[in-house]
């Protein structure tokens, strides 16, 4: 009876196994809702206006077909008809392109693109403007189209180079003499706007009716002060303009690896109002340089002489051996340099945390892990360990942070043992005073194995041991698993006496239930 019982146990475990497992990954009904989305496709063009223009004269045409819900649809027939630009624009030579329709087939499609290439026809009418539309069908889906406007003919607006600047410093002034050309076909009609991006070092002079700042958020290489200015004066083909007055940017405090970025682009309304004071306008020029920069937008770095100042503090505290401790380490950016890696958007202060030695870490902070490897393997778990590196992102001057590490003390932990906090060199010559880049982190163990007192406090002051502010018999809340540290044969000895007893309630269990058989 017993041994029917047990059979009719595990039926049961097993069915509400195979349960779980239909409630997880689903059963047929998901198949047909599959099915029904793969009745839904979509095709769209990447972009909805383009221009056939002079570099290069032809243009890409691609779209885009997606399946509803992550399903296929098969037999797939898609059409891109041109009959509405065919007076001034045709594809290059295709096995797909014939006369004004270009199609393609798929013997089954979920998503993916396809793109080929416009040409302006000999003699074609600048200016001449029409519609590009793409269709299709599929024996199992529906399939939506899109459609583009195509003109012939293009704004194409340049703006003039300026030279790297080196060996600046705080103080000095920067002139920057702008012109804009347009060596398109179209006339930018309604005039251009200027956009101006600065880095922290750079800051831009005066102020114009016709300009506004906006927010620098999204702009990407450590950008912090962005600037329009709108210019209702139509710029024409082959002519060139100038600022009234050259733009003006003074190297500020902070400056160290900066830069400035500023772009031409046709305006697309009508430029605002004037609000009170002298506008910045644009002056006619003359006919545009026959070379020069190739893009609307060019981007002057400017690097200055000066230096950033990365200081540290350590701390002393008081423990027993058996016990817990937490260290202090204190690290203030005061500048005045902006650090910035202006090639990658992550620029970073690392910092290396050695602690006492005959301690073993137990809570470190979320930005800290244990050294890299010279070969780049992975260094393993991060609690349990010596010494950690401690990284801050856009080190900024004024930035305080503080590294508090609670650590097990060992029980061959000398009376007084002394770690270290420094900083680690950023870029060459960047902090050039080396005097305060490294500091102690000092742990004293009591004499009679009771907690002694201090008063909090930095590098050479007494603070009292553990998390809370005094010595305490166990990590503190929150700190993770401790490694293999050699430290204390009894806790050893009493972990296998538990895995010991754990084996000797298992033996028991199991001859139990066989002679229950």
């Amino acid at each position: 009876m017993a041994r029917r019982s047990r059979v009719r146990a595990v039926a049961t475990a097993a069915a509400g196994a195979l349960a779980l497992v239909a409630a997880v990954f689903g059963t047929g009904p998901a198949r047909a809702d599959t099915a029904d989305a793969a009745r839904e496709m979509t095709v769209q063009f990447a972009e909805h206006q383009l221009f056939i223009g002079t570099e290069p004269p032809s243009v890409a045409l691609s779209y885009r077909w997606k399946v509803a819900g992550g399903g296929t649809a098969h037999h797939v027939h898609l059409t891109v008809d041109l009959s509405g630009v065919a007076d001034f624009a045709e594809p290059e030579p295709s096995e797909h392109c014939e006369g004004n329709l270009c199609t393609l087939d798929l013997a089954s499609a979920t998503s993916d693109f396809h793109a080929f290439r416009l040409v302006p026809k000999p003699g074609a009418a600048i200016g001449s403007s029409g519609t590009v539309t793409v269709s299709g069908t599929a024996s199992d889906a529906t399939v939506t189209g899109d459609h583009l406007t195509l003109t012939n003919g293009k704004t194409q607006l340049k703006v003039s180079a300026s030279a790297e600047q080196l060996d600046q410093v705080p103080g000095d002034t920067l002139t920057f003499p702008l012109t804009v050309w347009n060596n398109g076909q179209l006339p930018a009609a309604k005039g251009v706007q200027l956009r101006i991006d600065t880095t922290a070092g750079l800051h831009l002079q005066g102020s114009w009716a016709n300009c506004r700042d906006v927010p620098a958020s999204g702009r990407g290489g450590h950008i912090v002060r962005s600037t329009l200015c709108d210019f209702p004066t139509p710029v024409e083909p082959g002519r060139q303009y100038a600022l009234s007055s050259p733009l003006r940017v003074k190297v500020g405090d902070e400056a160290l690896r900066d830069k400035i970025f500023y772009e031409f682009t046709p305006l697309t309304s009508a430029a605002p109002a004037n609000g009170p004071g002298s506008p910045l306008t644009l002056v006619p020029r003359g006919a545009m340089p026959s070379d020069g920069n190739s893009a609307p937008y060019f981007t002057t770095y400017v690097n200055s002489v000066n230096h950033a100042d990365f200081a540290v503090t350590g701390d002393t505290v008081t423990g027993r051996r058996g016990g817990h401790a937490t260290l202090h380490a204190t690290v203030i950016d005061r500048g005045p340099a902006v650090v910035e890696d202006l090639l990658d958007e992550d620029a970073w202060l690392p910092v290396l945390v050695k602690l006492p030695p005959g301690t073993k870490a137990t809570k470190i902070p979320d930005n800290c892990q244990p050294p890299p490897t010279d070969d780049g393997s992975d260094p393993g778990p991060r609690m349990g360990r010596s010494s950690y590196q401690c990284d801050f992102g856009d080190p900024a001057p004024g930035d305080r942070h503080v590294l508090s590490f609670t650590v097990a003390i060992g029980p061959r932990t000398p009376a007084v043992s002394t770690g270290q906090v420094r900083t680690l060199e950023v870029m060459k010559g960047l902090d050039p005073d080396a005097s305060n880049d490294s500091a102690a982190l000092t742990l004293r163990l009591t004499q009679d194995g009771s907690a002694a007192g201090g008063t909090p406090g930095g590098s050479g002051s007494g603070s009292a041991a553990g998390a809370s502010g005094s010595v305490s018999d166990g990590p503190s809340a929150g700190s993770g698993p401790l490694a293999d540290t050699g430290f204390g044969g009894g806790r050893i000895a009493w972990a296998a006496g538990a895995l010991l007893l754990a084996g000797g309630m298992a033996v028991a269990l199991s001859r139990r239930s066989r002679g229950g058989n």
